[in-house]
């Protein structure tokens, strides 16, 4: 504001001495145009203050007005003190006029100037409040978005875990040491679900270690009919991802695709980068005819639901299935790897 005014006042120095065609001294003109110019600095000040307080908004317009025109009433007058307060140092008049003259100077000079700050001040004052607007959205936005992953994550925890729980007491009659083992699995699911539960997204890795955690409880049950197989690249471990990504996918693979038939079944689940993005396949060889479509089941639905929770439209969640060749779903994320997003 401060620099504004000065070089104001070093325009209207330039200004009057053209006018003038160089018969009035520069350092006469430098002199009262600057200390003309500096004088609105602390007037200015007090109208942006003043506009704050009483900002001409529906409903209250013509309160505001009166109280704006209240205040450039006053710097007018205030102006016209200054004039004759500071005139034996400025000299702006060699002989100062009555005080209705200096008035009506003071009136033709500053009533545009001081309307033109108040407008100014509203223009800020509303840019302001709708950049605070944005924020207060977007951060409402932010924290409905990170409510609704935390609750389709909670949904997701207990329905994989109650599975396990489910395999293990299918074992646990015919096969204690194979239920034992399962149990172990278990620890290590509940340990990795725990330890995520206050993230939205963790590494790939991660993720990869607790499927093959899952697959390995389901592999003690299914025993033989169950093959699976990692198409990871490690270079990729260290990508962000949702929490839960993968293990709901296979989870309903295995139910769908294995599960439910006497002979042998493989599920597929590979990763690879391409053009800064990171696409994902679980595949699997059932029947493709008995799996559920986006939006059907706990898994399919609450991972693309969390999807969107995170990337927006920035994501690609799709699921193909083909009478007897099976059921692929593919997903395409932004990749992002951990030390880029800590």
């Amino acid at each position: 504001m401060s620099a504004w005014w000065l070089l104001t006042g070093l325009v209207w120095t330039g200004q009057m001495y053209e006018a003038f065609s160089g018969q009035v001294a520069s350092s006469y003109l430098l002199r009262t145009e600057m200390a003309k110019a500096v004088l609105w600095i602390p007037f200015t000040m007090f109208l942006f203050w003043w506009a704050g307080r009483h900002p001409m908004e529906r409903g209250t317009m013509l309160r505001s007005i009166g109280w704006l025109t209240l205040a450039v009433a006053g710097i007018i007058v205030a102006r016209a003190l200054c004039v004759v307060a500071l005139n034996p140092w400025i000299g702006w008049h060699a002989q100062l006029p009555s005080w209705p003259a200096l008035l009506r100077t003071s009136f033709l000079s500053n009533l545009l100037t001081a309307w033109m700050i108040i407008g100014v001040a509203h223009a800020l004052l509303f840019a302001r409040r709708e950049r605070l607007r944005q924020q207060q959205h977007a951060e409402l936005e932010s924290q409905l978005s990170q409510a609704r992953f935390e609750a389709l994550s909670a949904r997701l925890d207990p329905h994989f875990l109650f599975n396990a729980l489910h395999s293990i007491s299918e074992v646990m009659h015919r096969d204690v040491a194979a239920a034992d083992r399962m149990v172990v699995g278990l620890g290590g699911l509940l340990r990795q679900s725990i330890d995520g539960a206050a993230t939205q997204q963790t590494t790939l890795g991660e993720q990869v270690e607790l499927i093959e955690d899952y697959v390995e409880i389901e592999q003690v049950r299914l025993g033989p009919r169950l093959h699976f197989s990692l198409d990871v690249d490690s270079a990729l471990h260290s990508v962000m991802v949702p929490r839960l990504l993968l293990q709901p996918l296979v989870e309903n693979s295995i139910r769908h695709a294995i599960a439910l038939r006497t002979t042998p079944g493989s599920i597929r689940v590979a990763a690879r980068s391409h053009e800064q993005r990171l696409l994902i396949e679980v595949d699997d060889d059932g029947s493709g005819e008995a799996a559920p479509m986006p939006g059907h089941g706990v898994g399919l639905a609450s991972t693309r639901a969390r999807l969107q929770c995170l990337y927006g439209e920035d994501f690609r969640f799709e699921v193909e299935t083909s009478p007897g060749s099976g059921t692929c779903v593919h997903i395409d994320l932004p990749l992002q790897r951990f030390s880029e997003a800590t």
